[in-house]
C-alpha cells in the first residue's frame, strides 16, 4: 500500500511541457548566432588564405547543420507562422548552400511551394537578386505570379531582373577566366557551377532587360520615391543595357529627385561600358563615352543640388566623374604631376614620356 501511494503521488508530478514552435525556433537561433561567432572568431586568428579556406571548409557543415534543423522545424509545423520564419531565416543566411549546401534550395523550393503568398516573402526579394542558382529565379517568378501585394510583385520583379543579369555577367566572365570558375565552384557548389557553365548569357542578359521593362511599364508606381532613388544608386555600378534601360525610364519619374539620380545612374552605366568595351570595339568605346558625357553634363546642370545618397549631390559627383572621363580615362594622355622621388630629386611625369610608369599612390595614417 505504501509503494501504490508513492507511485500515485509520482504520477500527480506535472509532466514538462513539450516548447512551442516559437520556443524552438529562438533556440535555434541563438544556437546558430553562438556557431556562427565562433566560426567568425576563428577566422579573424587566421593568418594566411589557406588557413581562411581550410576553417571556411571545416566550419560551414557545422552551421549547415543547424541550418536544417531550421527547416525540419518548418517541415514539423507547417501551418504554425514560425515555418515560414525558419525558411526566410536559412533563405537570408551567407552561410547557405556554400560549397554544395542543399539547405537554403530546400527553404527556397518550399516557400515556392507553400508560402509564396506570405507577406514575409517580401523582405526576401533583395536577397534573391543576388543568388546564383535556378531556386532563386523560381521563387522570384512564383512571387511576381501568384502574391496578391502590388508593392511586393514590384520587388519581385525588380530583383528577378537584377538576378539575370548578374548571373548573365558573371557566366560571361567565368568562361573568360578559369581560375574564377575553380573560385566559383568552390563557394556555391559545383551542381550550381555545373549549371552556370552551360547557361547561355544572352539568353539571361535578355530575359533580364524583359524585366526592367516590365518593372519600368507596370511597377514603378508601386514604390516610393526614396526606394527608387535608392535604386538608381545601386544601378550605377551595373554596365548592362537593363541598368541602362531602366535608369533611362526613370529619368522619366515625376519626382525630380528621381530623375537627377537615374541620370546621373545612366551616365555611370555607359562610362563602365565604354571601359569593358573599349580593347574590343574602341568606335563603340567612343560612342559610349561620348553618350555618357552627354549626360553627365546634364546632370550637373539641370540637378546639380539633388542629394545622390552617400555620394554628396548630383552635381558634385557628376563634376567628379566629369573631370575622370575628361582627363583619366583609357587612352587620354595622363595629367601634369610633379612631385620628389625617394631621395627628394624633383621630378615630372612628362619626363618620362614613352616609358612605362606605374604609380602608387598610399596614404599614411
Amino acid at each position: 500500500m505504501l509503494l501504490a501511494g508513492l507511485a500515485a503521488r509520482a504520477d500527480d508530478k506535472p509532466k514538462e511541457t513539450e516548447p512551442t514552435p516559437k520556443a524552438r525556433f529562438d533556440a535555434l537561433v541563438k544556437e546558430y548566432q553562438s556557431a556562427q561567432q565562433a566560426f567568425f572568431g576563428a577566422l579573424g586568428k587566421a593568418k594566411t588564405p589557406e588557413d581562411s579556406q581550410r576553417l571556411m571548409k571545416e566550419e560551414a557543415p557545422k552551421l549547415e547543420k543547424v541550418l536544417v534543423r531550421f527547416i525540419e522545424l518548418a517541415e514539423k509545423n507547417p501551418k504554425d507562422p514560425v515555418a515560414v520564419d525558419a525558411l526566410v531565416r536559412v533563405a537570408q543566411d551567407n552561410f547557405a548552400s556554400r560549397g554544395g549546401g542543399t539547405s537554403r534550395k530546400k527553404a527556397l523550393g518550399m516557400l515556392a511551394r507553400d508560402h509564396v503568398t506570405s507577406p514575409k516573402v517580401g523582405p526576401l526579394c533583395q536577397t534573391l537578386g543576388f543568388g546564383f542558382d535556378d531556386e532563386n529565379e523560381k521563387l522570384l517568378r512564383a512571387i511576381l505570379d501568384k502574391h496578391p501585394s502590388k508593392g511586393v510583385q514590384a520587388e519581385a520583379c525588380l530583383a528577378l531582373g537584377q538576378n539575370l543579369r548578374q548571373r548573365a555577367s558573371l557566366v560571361r566572365r567565368v568562361a573568360e577566366d578559369a581560375s574564377l570558375a575553380k573560385q566559383l565552384e568552390a563557394f556555391v557548389g559545383k551542381e550550381t557551377a555545373a549549371a552556370l557553365k552551360k547557361a547561355d548569357p544572352d539568353n539571361l542578359e535578355a530575359e533580364g532587360a524583359k524585366m526592367s521593362t516590365l518593372f519600368a511599364d507596370k511597377y514603378v508606381g508601386e514604390m516610393k520615391p526614396d526606394r527608387l532613388r535608392n535604386l538608381c544608386q545601386s544601378l550605377g555600378f551595373s554596365g548592362d543595357k537593363g541598368s541602362e534601360s531602366l535608369a533611362r525610364a526613370l529619368m522619366k519619374h515625376e519626382s525630380r529627385d528621381v530623375q537627377g539620380v537615374a541620370c546621373l545612374a545612366a551616365a555611370q552605366i555607359l562610362k563602365k561600358r565604354s571601359e569593358e568595351t573599349h580593347d574590343k570595339d574602341a568606335k563603340a568605346a567612343a560612342a559610349l563615352l561620348a553618350e555618357s558625357e552627354k549626360l553627365f553634363g546634364r546632370a550637373q546642370k539641370e540637378y546639380a543640388d539633388v542629394k545622390a545618397g552617400f555620394r554628396g549631390t548630383v552635381g558634385d559627383t557628376a563634376k567628379k566623374e566629369l573631370y575622370e572621363l575628361r582627363h583619366l580615362a583609357i587612352g587620354k594622355p595622363a595629367p601634369a604631376v610633379e612631385s620628389e622621388d625617394q631621395d627628394g630629386k624633383k621630378f615630372k611625369l612628362s619626363d618620362y614620356k614613352g616609358k612605362v610608369v606605374m604609380l602608387d599612390f598610399w596614404n599614411q595614417f
